[in-house]
């Protein structure tokens, strides 16, 4: 660290300009009023030039930017890759973390779930953001990789507005008729499942061409249709299985992430596609048939909260079809992935503001925050126990 951040006082004078905060529910007064006992506890330990820094870096968001001389500098940037649904969430959270502490840069870039999952494995970057929970096969090749819920999500089916005007209700088995290619005009789909659709002509279907977690959670709910009875018999069983990248029939259109895909529908008067509850926009979102209670349900952050269970355990926890009144039946939780082997002090000081501080920003994007959840203390207690590797 530069010679002019070694000041023998810049304890005394973080302490004596930062108020304290509540942290988790309980009063706290120790030496970082912006990070939870466990983590703080666990400064103490690390080596001196991390400490001093820490300080520094929260010093200056209470002192303001004089403290470096007129001009913020960076001197930690914590690098993240994958997810487009949890980038836009990652981009909130860099503006206050930097906020909180000017010091530290959180650099956020997308490409997909599948690159955040193999960047994170091979530790090309600090954080790994995916939208689904890799497979079992994942994490036995990489042990070493963490995850850890930092928000939950809704995917929603969605259509272009000339479609059907501001209404438009789906159950599973339409959707794999449509996404499998299987039902290719609106004309065919009225037919075929015995409702009425204002448009005409063939059904233009948009879909992921990056390694996409929305993808493999859509595709896992489509593998749901089983669950789901149509009076008339129009059953349909999904083929494709449920990778982050499929292989789509012929005639659908194959775009990257979910602004890809939004602007397409948005751009095609008959248009259908599937994005991240973010995503929406002027998009007309259908009502699903979740037949574990019955009801059509609009994707929206209260319905897809009342998804959550109480206790979560696994992170991995489907929360598909549930049979809580009310709730959507493609609700998600979002992932940051670290690695154990390659893990810097700062890294898992962001990670701790996430879950004490960053929360709050969550559903300004249109997410959903897990304050209160059983999601948010597991993720806390995995902040708690990681140690860096620097």
């Amino acid at each position: 660290m530069p010679q002019q951040y070694r000041h023998p006082n810049v304890h005394r004078l973080y302490m004596q300009h930062l108020p304290s905060y509540e942290v988790y529910g309980m009063p706290f007064n120790g030496d970082s009023p912006r990070l939870s006992p466990v983590v703080n506890a666990k400064l103490q330990g690390w080596n001196s030039r991390s400490c001093v820094a820490l300080i520094i870096g929260i010093m200056v968001g209470g002192l303001g930017v004089a403290a470096f001389g007129g001009g913020r500098q960076v001197l930690y940037t914590i690098g993240t890759a994958g997810s487009s649904t949890v980038f836009p969430l990652s981009q909130e959270w860099s503006v206050h973390f930097s906020e909180d502490y000017p010091a530290f840069a959180l650099n956020p870039t997308t490409g997909g779930s599948g690159l955040g999952q193999s960047q994170i494995a091979a530790g090309l970057i600090d954080i790994g953001a995916t939208s689904s929970y890799p497979p079992a096969e994942y994490f036995e090749d990489h042990p070493y990789v963490q995850p850890l819920p930092v928000a939950a999500d809704a995917l929603a089916i969605v259509v272009n507005p000339a479609v059907n005007g501001t209404t438009f209700k789906m159950d599973c088995d339409m959707a794999v008729a449509v996404f499998q290619r299987e039902v290719t005009t609106w004309e065919e789909f009225e037919s075929t499942f015995g409702v009425t659709v204002k448009t005409e002509g063939p059904i233009e279907v948009y879909v992921r061409a990056d390694s996409s977690g929305t993808t493999a959670t859509f595709a896992k709910w489509l593998e749901t249709a089983p669950e789901n009875t149509n009076a008339n018999g129009a059953e349909f069983e999904w083929h494709l299985g449920h990778g982050e990248s499929l292989s789509w029939p012929a005639g659908v259109n194959s775009v990257e992430g979910n602004p890809g895909v939004a602007t397409g529908v948005e751009d095609d008067q008959n248009a259908m596609g599937y994005v991240g509850l973010a995503f929406i926009g002027g998009l007309v979102p259908a009502l699903l048939y979740n037949p574990g209670n019955g009801e059509y349900v609009m994707p929206s952050v209260a319905n897809a909260l009342k998804a959550m269970p109480e206790n979560i355990t696994d992170p991995g926890q489907d929360l598909m079809n549930s049979e809580q009144p009310g709730a959507y039946p493609i609700a998600r939780l979002l992932y940051y992935l670290v690695n154990r082997q390659n893990l810097h002090w700062y890294v898992i000081v962001f990670l701790d503001w996430v879950f004490v501080r960053g929360q709050k920003y969550v559903s300004g994007i249109g997410y959903i925050p897990l304050t209160g959840s059983s999601a948010l203390h597991y993720s806390i207690s995995v902040v708690q126990s990681l140690t860096p590797t620097d």
